[in-house]
């Protein structure tokens, strides 16, 4: 039987709560199984843009975890389980910067568009995190692409390596955490620049300039 979205809803209410119940952990994964279809749908699509696209490395799907899930719902309390819009995905690495990233931007938006998708290309930037963030709807779910360049890729897997099982790195953290924090963002600001030139360089004088800038800005 299908959720309704009211359902849904009140799941995600429930979600938030201290006592989680195994029969809603059984209902949020059967929540998330109903994204296969539409993943296999939007990773066909993207697929068969990037087939005639250079410069990317690789691309990785992701299904949003039961605890990430419940993490996000209790961090954003105004946010409805049914309007989630990243529960799947997948993410695009480019072997490049801002440049290419914009004009494969503009070709998946054009693809899921041909297709009759909803769709809205966002560029992101939130405390040093930086990407575009595509938005898919196809009837009443989302699918989420994360097109990063290839500092922005080192970036965020930085974060994650240094992060704990509770990712309060990312999310304040103490003193000591603030301060690592305070030296990414700087990090981040240098590969705005480092991006937004790379196209006049080759992928090696590229990443060589990403290793200088975290060996100048980590070991301050």
């Amino acid at each position: 039987m299908a959720l309704s979205n009211s359902q849904v809803t009140r799941l995600g209410d429930r979600l938030r709560s201290s006592s989680i119940t195994n029969d809603d952990l059984a209902l949020l994964d059967e929540f998330r199984q109903t994204f296969s279809e539409i993943d296999e749908k939007a990773y066909t699509i993207t697929h068969k843009v990037l087939e005639n696209t250079s410069d990317w490395t690789a691309t990785k799907r992701k299904r949003k975890t039961q605890q990430s899930i419940v993490d996000k719902l209790c961090r954003l309390p105004q946010l409805r389980l049914p309007q989630m819009q990243d529960i799947a995905g997948c993410r695009i690495v480019l072997k490049s910067g801002t440049k290419q990233a914009s004009e494969l931007n503009n070709l998946l938006l054009a693809a899921f568009t041909q297709q009759d998708w909803q769709v809205e290309g966002k560029e992101r930037d939130n405390d040093g995190y930086r990407a575009i963030h595509i938005i898919a709807k196809l009837g009443k779910q989302f699918y989420e692409i994360q097109l990063r360049t290839y500092a922005q890729d080192i970036w965020a897997n930085l974060v994650e390596t240094m992060s704990d099982e509770k990712n309060t790195l990312k999310y304040g953290g103490n003193e000591q955490e603030q301060t690592i924090m305070n030296k990414l963002k700087q990090l981040s600001e240098s590969f705005v620049t480092i991006d937004s030139e790379a196209h006049n360089h080759s992928i090696e004088q590229y990443q060589q300039r990403i290793e200088a800038a975290i060996r100048h800005v980590l070991s301050d």
